[in-house]
């Protein structure tokens, strides 16, 4: 087959995509319904009873719907796979760049574990869960594919030579000679998962009938990085089959460690404003003709921004762009609600930071501020660097602007390119409408629901004015010409099992952190602390001062502020509905 050919009359071929021990795999565009599609068909040499056996289990597995598991939508030409197409990479290709951190490999198995639910309870055994067949998405989307189709064989002594699955993730049992069954695949997840935070699976690599040698003999090391993962997968790896969780109570103890942690579902892409009111463009050509007017009208800020508070920051990222600086990850709850992060892995604990914030115009530097006044359509200003970080500032008009840092200590990568293709990622989703919405609604007890500009009072510092709105009122900014100070109240997002920055410090009863810096005064302060031990995050407030006086000075200002700002949190100030 070719790129280019028609399969079944329907699918073009775009590009082989791989090949493995189940078959070949294509990205194809599908004519009908105008999509992309993942066809898959078995090797040529594969036997007749293989064929049926493949297209045996694609009928079941297409009865089985579930958010993480790859979708089979068809049959075609006597041996063609139609399935969902997931812009992602395998597992093991992630891996390629170095072992996952616990907490990183327990949201990705949560979800295989959940697929793997529902597989069994449909009666089917997957039968080769590895690294190769989760494909892994933005925001650590995992999926499983090649569920019930793929068979792996060996010629080994004391039973038939046919095995299933893997040698690296085979179970003792399957190593054995017996069958595959549901407990062999909760434990192929298992040593998916210790491959994936040890950097190597539990039975070691090499030949594969070395491999199946200690499968059998099922001496596991301990692992030594696993952390808050060590116990539900030490269970899941057990000798025993009948002693390993099921996949739906290891989906649960995965949960534990997660906590509320749910994946960003990509929105669909944004379409043009033209192809959402048709009858408004054909009134608007008619008056071109006549005129010759402008036939597309500049979209302000407000259309494109919308709500604040619903607009989905990260929509405007997409962690793919920069693999070609290391494995990225996209990070939708690593700061601020208007906030949405990349992390790109450079190297083994150093990650290079991209930050994109929705902000409002008025909020920004005086010196960006200006230019807006007759400026382009989404013209890109440079912002001075403080540190090792490079800055950009996309203009959507003289009220909205999204900023974009990228930041690293000694980056081995270009900072300032990294930046510019994360801005030309933004702009091309502004220019087809507006920034697509997010896909829940905050908590009812998150910060998110409070309006930070309303949290100090006037009299709170010696000629505090009124507060400057950065976005969605989760960031807020007053000046005191008085005490020459800049203050500055905003949230953030904070990992429970984390340490808070800073210094404990409580402030007027609330449980608080202090950190000081150069010119800077910061308190850090849970809210709420009653919901801590439930949530994988908890949320901050964060009060700072920043002035020329004395540390002790500046500090006493910034407690006095957090302990007012606090305060109006617990009563409710600045709530919205909620």
């Amino acid at each position: 087959m070719r790129t280019g050919e028609l399969v079944a009359r329907r699918y073009r071929l775009k590009e082989a995509r791989g090949s493995g021990s189940g078959g070949t795999v294509w990205t194809a565009f599908d004519t009908k319904l105008r999509r992309l599609v993942a066809l898959k068909r078995p090797h040529g040499v594969a036997s007749a009873e293989d064929r049926r056996q493949f297209r045996r289990e694609a009928e079941i597995a297409a009865q089985v719907h579930h958010p993480n598991l790859i979708a089979v939508y068809d049959w075609v030409d006597d041996g063609w796979l139609v399935m969902e197409h997931m812009a992602a990479d395998s597992l093991d290709k992630i891996l390629a760049n170095g072992p996952l951190p616990p907490e990183r490999v327990a949201r990705i198995g949560m979800q295989i574990a959940g697929a793997l639910a529902a597989l069994h309870a449909h009666g089917i055994v997957h039968r080769d869960v590895k690294p190769g067949n989760i494909l892994v998405g933005d925001n650590d989307l995992a999926k499983l594919t090649d569920f019930g189709i793929s068979t792996w064989s060996e010629v080994t002594g004391g039973n038939d030579g046919r095995i299933s699955g893997t040698p690296a993730y085979t179970a003792p049992e399957v190593a054995a000679g017996n069958a595959a069954d549901r407990e062999s695949d909760v434990f192929s997840l298992g040593a998916t998962l210790y491959a994936a935070v040890e950097g190597a699976p539990p039975f070691g690599t090499g030949e594969p009938a070395e491999i199946l040698t200690r499968a059998r003999a099922a001496e596991i090391p301990p692992p030594r990085h696993a952390g808050p993962l060590t116990e539900p997968m030490t269970d899941a790896l057990h000798r025993k089959p009948g002693k390993r969780p099921t996949a739906d109570r290891l989906r649960e103890r995965l949960r534990e460690i997660t906590g509320d942690w749910e994946p960003l579902v990509p929105a669909p892409a944004p379409r043009s404003w033209w192809r959402r009111r048709p009858v408004q463009v054909a009134a608007s050509a008619l008056v071109v003709v006549a005129v010759a007017v402008p036939l597309v009208p500049r979209l302000t800020g407000a259309d494109l921004i919308g709500e604040e508070r619903t607009a989905e920051p990260c929509a405007l990222l997409q962690a793919d762009d920069f693999r070609e600086f290391g494995a990225p990850e996209l990070k939708p709850n690593w700061g601020n609600f208007n906030r949405c992060d990349v992390l790109i892995d450079v190297k083994r604990d150093k990650k290079i930071d991209v930050e994109l914030q929705l902000a409002t115009m008025v909020s920004q530097r005086r010196d960006a501020f200006w230019r807006t006044i007759a400026a382009p359509p989404f013209e890109v200003l440079e912002i001075p660097p403080s540190g090792p970080e490079c800055n950009r500032l996309i203009i959507v008009d003289d009220r909205y602007g999204v900023r974009v840092s990228t930041e690293m200590d000694n980056s081995p990568a270009d900072l300032c390119r990294i930046a510019d293709i994360a801005v030309e990622r933004a702009r091309t989703v502004l220019r087809a409408g507006q920034i697509p919405r997010r896909a829940k609604e905050f908590p009812p007890k998150s910060a998110a629901r409070i309006n930070a500009c309303e949290l100090l009072p006037a009299d709170a510092l010696p000629g505090l004015n009124g507060g400057v709105n950065v976005f969605g009122g989760w960031s807020c900014k007053w000046r005191s010409e008085v005490t020459a100070s800049d203050v500055h109240v905003r949230y953030d997002q904070h990992a429970v099992r984390s340490p808070t920055k800073g210094t404990l410090k409580p402030v007027g009863g609330h449980e608080a952190y202090v950190e000081k810096k150069a010119k800077e005064c910061i308190y850090r302060v849970p809210y709420p602390p009653s919901i801590r031990p439930e949530l994988a995050l908890v949320d901050h407030l964060l009060v700072s001062v920043t002035n020329d006086r004395p540390e002790q000075e500046r500090c006493a200002a910034a407690e006095q502020l957090t302990k007012a700002a606090a305060d109006n949190m617990n009563r409710g100030v600045g709530r919205g509905p909620g």
